[in-house]
C-alpha cells in the first residue's frame, strides 16, 4: 500500500530513515490501522505498541498504556527531570533500554500528562536527555473523534499546567522535533457521496443537502430480523441498556438477577454495569472489567454469550478454547485533590457486582476503532466532541446504516482548540527536503548515542571502586565530545574509549573472584557490568576502523555488538541443560519475530531458565512455573514440551519444524 500512497510512504521513510516523532491522522477509513499492521510486519526497529483503553490496544495487538509503563490512573503534575516513581525488574528495564520505535494506537484519548509521564520514564531508563529518551513515538489517531476522558477533579488538579487535555498540549510535545502526516484517500467507505457527508461532520460544516441525505436513513421503529447482525450505536449507557433488555426479553429461559453493592459515594453515573444485572443462557455480553487474576482471561471490551448460570457463577463462551466462570468483583470511586504541592488519593466509595452487560447495542465510545457492515445509530444525544463522527464513520456504507432518530445540526459537536491545533498543524508537513533534514538529525543523535555512556554510569553505581578512572577518563571525555560532534573525530575518538574500557575490563576482571565470594547477587551485577563494556569495547573496535554513518551505526548495534558471551560467571556457574536453554532461546526469538512483539513479551529469560532446568514433563506442570500460567501455555505450550522431549531423547531432527 505505501507504493501507491505517497503520504504512506514518506510515514514509512520517516519511521525507517528518523528517530522524528511522527503524528499520523486522517479521516476515519483512511488506512491508518492497516498501515501500523504492515509497519508491525517490515520495521526494523524495535517496537511496542500501545493505546489507552484495553479495547483499543487489543484492536492494535498491544498493551494499555497504563500496563506497559505501569503508571497510575491518577493526573501527575510535570516534575521536570525528576526520576520516575515507577520500579521496573531488570526484564522491564531492559525491554525500555531497548526499545526503539513507540507505536501509541487512538492517541486521540491520551492526556498530556501521560505523555510527559512516558518521556520522562525513557530519559531515565535510556540515559538520555532527548524527548522521550530519543526513542522514536508514532502516534496515530484522529482528533476530530473521540477526546480524552477526564473527571472534573482531575482537569482541575492539571489546568494550572496544560493549555487543553490533549496529547499535543503536553511538555515533550513542545520541545520534541515531530511531523503531521495526514492520510487523505478513504478505503473503509466506497461511496463518494457518503464520504463527503463524513468529511463535513468531520469538519463540523455540514450542508443541508448532506443532512438531508443522511436522514433519509432515518426508518421510524425499525426492527431487524433475529439474524441479521446489526449492532447499535448509542450516545448514552441508557439508551443502549433499552436496546439490551428488548434483546434479552426476546430470548426463551429463565432470567437471573444479579444484584449490586454500592458502599458510599459512587456517582450513578460511573456505574461500570447495571446495579440489577438480568442475564439469561444465550445473552451476548461484554466484559467491563481487566481480569486482575493471573491468567488475564478477559479484558474491558471482550464480547461472549452466556451458556450457563449456575448459583453466583456466570459461565461465559467467548470462542476460546475454555469457557470463563465469572464471579463479582469490586470498583472503587477514587478522588483527587490538592494538598501543598502533593495530590492526595482518596477511596471514596465502592461498587461490587458481575462484571458484565448485556452487548447487543454499545455505547459510540466503545465502538471507537471498529467498522461494521450493519449499525443502528442514534446520534440524537450527542454530548460530547467528536461522537457524532465516530459513530456515522464505523460504517462501510449509507445503505449499510439505519438512524434511530433523524440528526441535526446541533448533534455534530466540534472542539476549538482542535481546530486550532489542525490550523496550525497545516506547518508541519513534511517534504523531502524537511525528511533529508530530519535523516542528518537522526544521524547527529546516533553519534552522540556512540559515546554516551550513561547507562555505564547506572550499571557502576555500587563499583566505583573497581574502576576510579571512568569519571575523568572517560566520562568528562565524552560530554566533552558530545558538546561538538563531529563524525570526522569519530574515528579517534573510538580508538580512544576502546582502549579505556578495554583498560577497565582488565581492571574489573581482576576483582570479580573476590566479588564472587563475597555476594551471589553483587557478583552478577559485576558480570553485567564487564558484558556491557565488553559490547561497547567491540562497537569501539568497529568504529575505530569504519567512518561512522547512519547505516554502519544502526549494522553495527544488530550484527557486531550485544552478542558477548565470555561471562566469568557463565563459566562459573553453568545454567543447567543450557543446550536446551540456547534452544528455548532460538525458539521464542522466532516466535517474537513472527508475532512482531519484544522477546521478554513471549517469555522471559528466566522462565527459560526455570524450564531448562527443572524440565517439565506436562502442560500442567509447565503452567505452574513462575513466569509462564496458563495462558501462555495454551499458546507455546505444546512446542515447549515437545522441544523439551526432543532434547531428553537426544533427537534434534524434529526441532527444525518448529523454527
Amino acid at each position: 500500500m505505501e507504493d501507491k500512497n505517497p503520504l504512506m510512504q514518506l510515514a514509512y521513510d520517516y519511521l525507517e530513515s528518523t528517530n522524528t516523532v511522527v503524528f499520523l491522522t486522517g479521516k476515519a477509513g483512511t488506512g491508518k490501522t492497516t498501515f501500523l499492521q504492515n509497519l508491525r510486519k517490515t520495521s526494523g526497529k524495535k517496537l511496542a505498541v500501545v493505546a489507552p483503553t484495553g479495547v483499543a490496544a487489543i484492536n492494535a495487538g498491544g498493551m494499555t498504556i497504563h500496563s506497559f509503563f505501569q503508571l497510575s490512573f491518577a493526573p501527575v503534575i510535570p516534575s521536570g527531570d525528576e526520576q520516575p516513581e515507577a520500579h521496573y525488574n531488570p526484564e522491564k528495564k531492559e525491554l525500555l533500554a531497548n526499545l526503539e520505535l513507540l507505536i501509541i494506537d487512538e492517541i486521540s484519548m491520551v492526556r498530556p500528562d501521560v505523555l510527559d509521564q512516558i518521556d520522562l520514564i525513557l530519559r531515565n531508563v535510556k540515559g538520555n536527555k532527548h524527548p522521550f529518551g530519543g526513542v522514536q513515538l508514532l502516534l496515530i489517531g484522529d482528533l476530530s473523534q473521540l477526546s480524552p476522558i477526564i473527571k472534573d477533579d482531575e482537569w482541575n488538579i492539571l489546568r494550572p499546567y496544560y493549555q487543553t487535555p490533549y496529547f499535543f498540549s503536553s511538555h515533550v510535545m513542545q520541545r520534541a522535533n515531530y511531523v503531521r502526516i495526514e492520510l487523505n484517500h478513504v478505503f473503509r467507505q466506497k461511496e463518494q457521496a457518503f464520504v463527503d457527508i463524513l468529511n463535513e461532520v468531520r469538519n463540523q460544516q455540514i450542508s443541508p443537502d448532506s443532512l438531508a441525505l443522511l436522514n433519509e436513513r432515518y426508518i421510524p421503529n425499525f426492527r431487524p430480523n433475529e439474524n441479521d447482525p446489526y449492532i447499535t450505536l448509542t450516545t448514552h449507557n441508557s439508551i443502549a441498556q433499552t436496546v439490551n433488555d428488548e434483546m434479552l426479553n426476546n430470548l426463551q429461559g429463565t432470567e437471573i438477577e444479579f444484584k449490586a453493592t454500592v458502599r458510599g459515594d459512587f456517582p450513578r453515573d460511573a456505574y461500570p454495569t447495571e446495579t440489577t444485572l438480568k442475564l439469561k443462557a444465550g445473552a451476548q455480553v461484554m466484559f467491563v472489567k481487566n481480569d486482575s487474576s493471573a491468567e488475564k482471561l478477559y479484558y474491558n471490551g471482550k464480547i461472549g454469550r452466556v451458556s450457563l448460570i449456575n448459583e453466583g457463577t456466570v459461565y461465559v463462551d467467548c470462542g476460546d478454547k475454555r469457557e470463563i466462570a465469572v464471579e463479582a468483583v469490586e470498583w472503587t470511586n477514587i478522588k483527587y485533590q490538592m494538598d501543598g504541592e502533593d495530590i492526595n488519593e482518596s477511596n471514596s466509595g465502592s461498587f461490587a457486582q458481575v462484571p458484565l452487560k448485556l452487548a447487543w447495542a454499545i455505547t459510540i465510545h466503545k465502538s471507537q476503532g471498529l467498522t461494521f457492515e450493519k449499525a443502528i445509530i442514534d446520534v440524537s444525544e450527542s454530548f460530547a466532541h467528536g461522537q457524532a463522527y465516530v459513530a456515522l464513520s464505523r460504517c462501510r456504507s449509507l445503505p449499510g446504516m439505519v438512524l434511530r432518530n433523524p440528526v441535526s445540526a446541533r448533534n455534530i459537536i466540534g472542539d476549538p482548540a482542535v481546530a486550532r491545533f489542525n490550523r496550525q498543524a497545516e506547518a508541519l508537513l513534511p517534504n523531502a527536503d524537511r525528511l533529508s533534514h530530519d535523516q542528518q538529525r537522526y544521524s547527529q543523535f546516533l553519534l552522540s548515542e556512540l559515546f554516551n555512556f550513561e547507562q555505564l554510569k547506572d550499571k557502576l553505581k555500587g563499583f566505583a571502586y573497581l574502576l576510579p578512572e571512568l569519571p575523568k577518563d572517560v566520562f568528562e571525555v565524552a560530554e566533552k565530545f558530545n558538546r561538538q560532534l563531529n563524525p570526522a573525530r569519530s574515528t579517534q575518538a573510538a580508538k580512544y574509549f576502546r582502549d579505556k574500557l578495554t583498560q577497565a575490563v582488565e581492571q574489573a576482571h581482576r576483582q570479580l573472584p573476590t566479588i564472587v565470594a563475597q555476594s551471589k547477587e553483587k557478583a552478577g551485577k559485576a558480570d553485567q557490568l564487564i558484558i556491557w563494556l565488553m559490547n561497547r569495547v567491540k562497537l569501539m573496535e568497529y568504529f575505530s576502523a569504519n567512518e561512522f554513518s547512519t547505516m554502519a551505526y544502526l549494522d553495527a548495534i544488530k550484527n557486531k555488538i550485544n552478542n558477548y558471551e565470555g561471562s566469568y560467571l557463565k563459566a562459573l556457574n553453568a545454567l543447567p541443560n543450557e543446550k536446551l536453554y540456547e534452544q528455548l532461546l532460538t525458539w521464542r526469538d522466532k516466535v517474537a519475530s513472527k508475532e512482531q512483539v519484544m522477546p521478554n513479551m513471549v517469555l522471559t529469560e528466566k522462565a527459560l531458565a526455570t524450564i531448562a532446568e527443572k524440565l517439565p514433563a506436562t502442560l500442567k506442570t509447565l503452567s505452574g512455573i513462575k513466569g509462564v500460567g496458563p495462558h501462555k501455555v495454551n499458546s507455546y505450550g505444546a512446542d515447549i514440551i515437545m522441544l523439551i522431549r526432543n532434547y531428553e531423547q537426544g533427537d534434534t531432527a524434529e526441532q527444525v519444524s518448529l523454527f
